[in-house]
């Protein structure tokens, strides 16, 4: 009986060591872990970190149950991956939508187990908050996508100057038989003039002499200023494509890099909006600058307002002043689109971040942009809200009276 005795305190002494080191793991444990009852899911337990991860107390989350901390639609996914009754397998859930009692929502990883502690099957969960993890996969998804869009725009660049060769030499043909044809109809005009004072019939084309003598030379005129219209899209593409290598800046004239800018967008702006304006002042002085650069960056101010354009009704203005008090040369480019959240707005100018990763941006538009101007000793400022368009502001030094070296 005596030896009996020993061994029950033996055992007895050992269970409470064992009991001691497991409540020792669990309180010192940096997951979270919570115990369940099996059968209505009430909490028995949680460690110290579930009440950091979670914000709630011990006592509240045996009070409140795990419906607390788990995201409404995420109930039926937790209850369908809890093993059944009389099972003790491990069950896994990577993503789970859980809710921190200030309201944040958080994403965790779950593993979990059904074990019988003394005479109850109890649910073991051990919770990782992954949302961090989460985040910055995403980020670096999405840096690795606009990178590759990045050096495809590269690659693009890169082809815009020869691309631009071979349409010039069709166009060249173009320019050359419309002059031809122009004199071709000032010769004949005459003539069929005559025929016609005769009394002979002419028609061409199916149309009588009446039309054609109105109608062809606006055809011949269309055909010289779309082919003009060519020339300077080209010569612009060329220019813009041309890497600049000059060391200083120099005078430049900004109304005719903005004019410039919407040449080469003219396709873009015809297609997003019926409301386009240039307002620009031209008793402006010349700028301090490097004109292709600042060409760069109006084009990506126009481009982005356009793409924020909802339909055609919407407008985009563009427009140039003087500043006098700072001796600067302003340009404002004015969208009535979708606007921008404070968030966003503040973001703005961070490389890689974009709002547009769907529609081919690469968050390195307005980066780039900033970093000119300010090179430029300049400024570069946005206003928007939500719902009330985006107005971007470039602020550039006027050029010296005497020039710059």
């Amino acid at each position: 009986m005596a030896r009996d005795i020993e061994g029950r305190k033996r055992a007895e002494e050992a269970l409470r060591e064992s009991e001691e080191r497991f409540r020792e793991i669990f309180g010192q444990n940096e997951d979270a872990i919570v115990l369940l009852r099996r059968e209505n899911f009430d909490v028995l337990d949680a460690n110290p970190a579930a009440e950091r991860l979670f914000g709630f107390s011990r006592g509240e989350l045996a009070r409140l149950g795990p419906w607390s901390f788990i995201a409404p639609e995420e109930y039926n996914s937790f209850v369908r991956a809890v093993p059944p009754p009389g099972e003790a397998a491990v069950f896994h859930m990577d993503r789970l939508g859980n809710i921190r009692k200030s309201g944040e929502a958080i994403i965790v990883s779950i593993w979990g187990k059904t074990i019988r502690l003394r005479s109850e099957e109890v649910i073991y969960c051990s919770i990782r908050n992954i949302t961090d993890r989460l985040r910055l996969e995403e980020e670096a998804r999405n840096t690795q996508a606009r990178l590759i869009h990045a050096n495809k725009m590269t690659s693009l660049g890169v082809l815009v100057s020869g691309i631009a060769h071979e349409i010039n030499n069709p166009n060249t043909f173009i320019q050359g038989n419309a002059g031809i044809l122009e004199k071709i109809w000032l010769d004949v005009m005459p003539i069929l003039a005559r025929h016609r004072e005769e009394g002979g019939c002419i028609t061409l084309g199916g149309l009588p002499f009446e039309d054609i003598e109105r109608i062809v030379p606006r055809l011949l005129l269309g055909l010289k200023e779309g082919s003009r219209r060519i020339s300077a899209i080209v010569g612009n593409l060329k220019d813009f494509a041309r890497e600049d290598k000059s060391a200083g800046r120099s005078a430049i004239d900004v109304n005719k890099i903005i004019r410039d800018a919407a040449l080469i967008l003219s396709h873009h702006i015809h297609r997003q909006t019926d409301a386009f304006q240039l307002r620009l002042d031209d008793t402006i002085p010349p700028a301090a600058g490097k004109a292709q650069q600042v060409e760069q960056v109006v084009i990506n101010l126009i481009m982005n307002g356009l793409q924020s354009l909802s339909g055609r009704g919407a407008g985009l203005t563009v427009s140039s002043r003087l500043d006098r008090d700072a001796a600067a040369v302003v340009i404002t480019v004015r969208d009535e689109g979708e606007g921008m959240s404070k968030e966003v707005l503040a973001r703005l100018t961070e490389p890689f971040f974009t709002t547009k990763l769907e529609r081919g941006g690469t968050g390195l538009g307005l980066s780039i942009c900033a970093s000119i101007i300010q090179e430029h000793n300049g400024s570069l400022q946005f206003e928007s809200s939500p719902g009330a368009g985006t107005t971007a502001t470039v602020t550039l030094p006027a050029a010296p009276a005497e020039g710059i070296r």
